[in-house]
C-alpha cells in the first residue's frame, strides 16, 4: 500500500500544515498559494521519479523556489524545514481507509511502499490510527532509492521472505512510481484514481478503483 493520496489525505494534510506553517512565519495564507504548492509540488516529485532530482535537493529548493516564484519574501529552507516536520504530526485518512486496511491484514501481509522515511510514515500512520494493519514499512528514504526505481523493489522483496512479485498486489495512486514501476517489476497493479486523474494509455493497471471499498471486489 502506498500512504500519500492512498491511506492518508496528502491534499488536506499539506494544507493544515501549510497553513500553520504560514502563520508561524508571519505570512498570509490563500488557497491559491496552496494550489500554487500543489501543482509545483507534483512536478518536482515527477522528477525524482525520472531520477532528474533528488530528495535532498527537494527539499533545498522547493519553498524557496516557490516563494521567489510568487514574490514573497520568506526563508524557504526555514519554512521548508518547518513544513516536514509538521508533515509528520498530520495524518488525515482517505475515505475507508480503516476498513480496507483492517480487511487486508486479516487476509494478507500488508506491507506500506513509500517515497519518505520509515520514521515519518510510521509516525502518521500511528497518528491516524492505522499502523496496527501494517506489517512493515519500505521508506526510500531509508532504502536510498525510490519507487519506481527496481532496486527499491529489489530491497522490498529481499526483505519479505517466502513472497514473490507475481503473489504481490501493489495499490497506489501515481502511475508512475506505483502502477508502472509496479508492472516492470512484474506486480500485480491496482490503481486508486480518485481526484479525476484522467488514464494514460501508456500506462494500463490490471486493476482501477476510485474509492478504497472497491479492494474487496479484486482481494
Amino acid at each position: 500500500m502506498d500512504v500519500d493520496d492512498t491511506l492518508l489525505d496528502f491534499n488536506e494534510c499539506a494544507r493544515q500544515n501549510i497553513m500553520a506553517c504560514f502563520d508561524k512565519h508571519g505570512l498570509i495564507f490563500s488557497e491559491s498559494i496552496f494550489q500554487f504548492f500543489m501543482s509545483r509540488n507534483v512536478k518536482l516529485w515527477q522528477l525524482i521519479e525520472d531520477r532528474q532530482l533528488t530528495v535532498d535537493q527537494l527539499h533545498r529548493t522547493r519553498w524557496q523556489g516557490i516563494f521567489d516564484d510568487l514574490g514573497i519574501r520568506a526563508d524557504g529552507q526555514a519554512f521548508e524545514q518547518d513544513f516536514i516536520a509538521g508533515l509528520r504530526d498530520t495524518a488525515v485518512p482517505m475515505e475507508g481507509a480503516h476498513e480496507i486496511m483492517k480487511y487486508l491484514h486479516e487476509r494478507y501481509k500488508v506491507y506500506v511502499v513509500s517515497n519518505a522515511s520509515n520514521l515519518q510514515q510510521m509516525t502518521r500512520l500511528t497518528k491516524a490510527g492505522l499502523i496496527e494493519y501494517v506489517d512493515g514499512i519500505f521508506g526510500s528514504l531509508d532504502i536510498g532509492v525510490n519507487k519506481p526505481d527496481p532496486r527499491y523493489y529489489d530491497y522490498c522483496f529481499q526483505h519479505v521472505d517466502g513472497v514473490t512479485p507475481a503473489e504481490t498486489i501493489i495499490i497506489g495512486d501515481s502511475r508512475n512510481a506505483d502502477i508502472s514501476g509496479g508492472i516492470a517489476y512484474g506486480l500485480h497493479t491496482c490503481w486508486f484514481t480518485h481526484r479525476g486523474t484522467p488514464p494514460d494509455p501508456a500506462i494500463v493497471p490490471e486493476y482501477t478503483i476510485h474509492r478504497l471499498s472497491e479492494i474487496r471486489k479484486i482481494l
